[in-house]
């Protein structure tokens, strides 16, 4: 049976009260089809707007004020690393091809930064 899926950003604030379910939670995977349901959650993962990169296998968050990016798989539903950078982050895509080889890094000081994710390597 054909599924969807999408994944949403939650970020977080003291003035919106949060359900037990989600109080650590601020990436949500959900299913949509055959039915309607929660999927997966990733703990810690408060990011903010353009933070948020998905591949058909990660997800990659940028957390809100720091300089890191969590890496989350999709397939095993954990946090895999923390992966440090020289500055704030301010935007994040995937790009070069469907696997979304590479990861466009826009940082606080108007740098990009290219990551080739398979590698690890890191064009600043």
């Amino acid at each position: 049976m054909l599924s969807e899926s999408f994944v949403a950003s939650l970020l977080a604030s003291e003035k919106v009260p949060a359900s037990a379910a989600l109080r650590d939670a601020g990436i949500c995977i959900h299913e949509l089809q055959p039915a309607c349901a929660l999927r997966s959650t990733f703990k810690k993962s408060s990011t903010g707007p353009n933070g948020l990169a998905v591949t058909p296998t990660h997800v990659f968050a940028a957390q809100v004020d720091k300089a890191v990016v969590h890496v989350y798989s999709r397939l095993k539903g954990n946090q895999e690393a923390t992966v440090p950078f020289p500055e704030r982050i301010r935007s994040i895509v995937a790009a070069g091809g469907p696997n979304g080889d590479v990861l466009v890094i826009g940082t606080e000081g108007g740098r990009l930064i290219l990551w080739e994710v398979c590698l690890g390597l890191k064009n600043l």
